[in-house]
């Protein structure tokens, strides 16, 4: 995940490289593994994401990054995502972007339901 991070990172840098576009920009490095960028280009594109390494369990070690970025589309209204990338994976949150239809009621009724009465198998017997 780290490498994907880091790609991100440059294939970000180097989009925002033209400094004729260049608004403003900021970045942050610590020793420690945390960081922070941001930018903001003339056609209304900004980008601002903090990352951190931290202690997934004994064994593993990981990044937690969260950002937000937004655009003008050329139907002219601004898209905003925010984002979360961590050991649980990449979640992007937008209104724009397609969200899964609610839950039946039937299924919330089932597992309302299973809460109620668990299923207790009864022992066997030899």
């Amino acid at each position: 995940m780290r490498t994907l991070l880091l790609l991100v990172g440059f294939v970000v840098a180097a989009w925002a490289s033209d400094t004729s576009d260049l608004i403003s920009q900021e970045s942050n490095v610590e020793y420690n593994g945390k960081y922070h960028y941001h930018y903001e280009l003339a056609d209304g594109s900004k980008a601002t994401q903090d990352g951190l390494l931290k202690t997934v369990n004994a064994e593993h070690d990981g990044e937690a990054v969260h950002g937000k970025y937004s655009f003008v589309s050329d139907d002219g209204n601004t898209y905003v995502v925010s984002y979360t990338a961590d050991e649980n994976g990449y979640h992007a949150v937008g209104d724009h972007l397609p969200t899964p239809p609610p839950t039946p009621l039937s299924v919330l009724k089932t597992l309302e339901y299973l809460k109620l009465h668990p299923y207790n198998p009864p022992e066997k017997q030899h």
